[in-house]
């Protein structure tokens, strides 16, 4: 009861230590809030720095990734290059033989002297007919051959 009597009697003073109290606890929450903020602007100021360093780190692998790419596929140009030539080199050699053995089958057709002469030459231009179209037909595929792999090749190779 005395507190009571007390508190009606400095009610003025009761209320401006209640407000002391109240401004107390307001700057010790607005203090501990400061700092958090504070913190929080350390924190984000460390991530981007983070990801300054991380972008920058991504940025030289790509260009590294992108200079093995393009080494590669130099390289298998290169690569396809060769072959091109080493395959037209072929279908030359592979022509050269195909017109010696036409050369040949034509003096054999004039040497077949058993068979009557009609039918030795007509046997002698068939088969020779033959031959050099069968000669052709199998030069053009073993070169488109030879250039469908080399395609292949090539583009295995420069696949990353």
């Amino acid at each position: 009861m005395t507190y009571l009597y007390l508190a009606a009697k400095f009610w003025r003073e009761c209320i401006i230590v209640f407000l002391a109290f109240l401004l107390l606890i307001c700057m010790f929450i607005q203090n501990h809030q400061a700092a958090e903020i504070k913190d929080q602007k350390q924190q984000h100021a460390d991530y981007v720095t983070q990801q300054e360093i991380a972008a920058e780190k991504s940025k030289t692998q790509a260009a590294q990734q992108e200079q093995k790419w393009a080494e590669q596929i130099t390289q298998a140009e290169q690569n396809y290059n060769a072959k091109i030539k080493q395959i037209n080199a072929d279908a030359i050699a592979a022509q050269s033989s195909a017109n010696s053995l036409s050369k040949q089958l034509a003096s054999a057709k004039q040497r077949l002297s058993t068979a009557s002469r009609e039918t030795s030459d007509e046997y002698c231009a068939t088969l020779g007919n033959v031959f050099e179209r069968s000669i052709e037909e199998y030069t053009k595929m073993a070169r488109y051959a030879d250039e469908h792999r080399a395609n292949e090749e090539r583009l295995s190779d420069a696949w990353p």
